[in-house]
């Protein structure tokens, strides 16, 4: 939770804290709305990190890899993605979260 509160700097909104279980609601914005939570049958970090890719899309990709790289284990710094083009400059760095899932800023430079 702290990891997405303090690093992502995303808003907390609920907390659901029982036995072997916790869960967090965190506001992105009015209409989205982002719940991370663990579940009772799994443990330790993830064995197959990009398995799937969560992409938070910000106006400054470089700005957020400034805030975090020191913060947790970068896999890419800034970069053109793919399909990048010259009308439609899209960067993307690549990140773990603590528990090693794999998450993008997907945007502007």
């Amino acid at each position: 939770m702290k990891f997405y509160r303090d690093v992502l700097e995303l808003k907390l909104e609920q907390t659901l804290d029982i036995p072997n279980d916790y869960g967090y609601r965190f506001n992105v914005n009015n209409d989205f709305k982002l719940w991370i939570g663990k579940h009772s049958e799994i443990q330790g970090p993830a064995k197959e990190p990009f398995r799937h890719i969560f992409n938070l899309y910000v106006d400054s990709v470089s700005q957020w890899y400034e805030k975090i790289k020191d913060k947790t284990e970068i896999v890419s710094t800034p970069q053109l993605t793919p399909f990048a083009t010259d009308e439609n400059p899209v960067y993307v760095s690549t990140f773990l979260d603590p528990e090693k899932n794999c998450w993008q800023f997907m945007g502007g430079k």
